[in-house]
């Protein structure tokens, strides 16, 4: 067996030891042999002579190296105005995998073909997922008052699956938009992200209902109760290519995305791999370039 002693007194990145309520100068064990990876992919839209395609340097990734896609959305220019555009991203990221997980973003629903996603995908617009320690929360934050009704449901589920964890050690939520302004500890949105949805509400009954107001809270409590508390979003790219941030009350937000178009302004597109070591519960991140992947 292949074992790596790390010490907790050298400075790691992301203090992912959060969840593991280690102590300085402790030290875990991890079995290499027990790693999987998993890839998260924000803003991968290419135009492709009039076609609606994904970013050509992912299409030619190898996606068997990792156990887990989570895609942030705009997934190409019109991901569902065509049934065969929805084929097509079902071939590369086998999106009905109940492990693989695509937050849908603007660019993915805006023709309304909701019905398409769900039978691609095989599950609904908003839900969880839970397996090996790690629960994940998949947002749509495109719902707004016009659809009070699935948008008080997705708070019920953010507010239950909040309220009823105990035995995981991290808890995962997916968005495409950003809605995190006024977080304390974080800079503004518009440092790191395309969108700054601060006007959006979780429901349509509390006031005020704002990410910050309604759904921040309720990840302190989980992070109180010894669960590390990761928010990922993938629209960027365009201007910081990828950004980990940490709030007041220490829990992760993390930014990412890519645009071929502005690498040479900005620096070169980055892609979001995460490290599972699933029976010591660690779990650990960083952003690879993405040609060199």
């Amino acid at each position: 067996m292949l074992l790596l002693a790390a010490l907790l007194s050298t400075n790691l990145l992301f203090s992912q030891f959060d969840s593991l309520n280690l102590e300085p100068n402790d030290t875990i064990i991890i079995d290499l042999k027990d790693t999987v990876q998993y890839i998260f992919l924000g803003h991968i839209k290419e135009n492709r002579n009039g076609e609606d395609r994904v970013d050509s340097r992912i299409e030619s990734l190898d996606f068997s190296k990792y156990q887990r896609i989570w895609l942030g959305g705009d997934v190409t220019d019109e991901s569902n105005r065509r049934f065969s555009t929805l084929e097509y991203i079902d071939n590369l990221f086998d999106v009905s995998n109940p492990l693989n997980h695509w937050a849908f973003g603007n660019h993915d629903l805006r023709n309304f073909n909701v019905e398409w996603l769900r039978k691609i995908t095989k599950k609904p617009t908003f839900y969880h997922h839970s397996s090996d320690g790690i629960v994940t929360l998949v947002l749509n934050l495109g719902l707004n008052p016009s659809n009070c009704e699935n948008l008080n449901k997705q708070f019920n589920l953010i507010k239950s699956v909040c309220d009823t964890i105990s035995k995981s050690s991290h808890l995962i939520l997916l968005s495409h938009y950003c809605p995190w302004s006024g977080i304390p500890g974080l800079p503004p949105p518009s440092s790191y992200a395309h969108s700054d949805i601060k006007a959006w509400i979780a429901n349509c009954s509390d006031k005020p209902a704002t990410f910050k107001d309604l759904i921040y809270p309720l990840l302190v409590k989980v992070k109180n109760n010894g669960v590390q508390v990761i928010n990922i979003m993938g629209d960027a790219g365009s201007g910081n290519k990828g950004r980990t941030m940490k709030s007041s009350d220490n829990i992760y937000f993390i930014s990412s995305g890519i645009d071929k178009k502005t690498q040479i302004t900005n620096g070169p597109d980055k892609v979001l791999i995460f490290k599972h070591h699933v029976q010591s519960r660690f779990l650990d991140w960083d952003f690879y370039i993405l040609d060199s992947l």
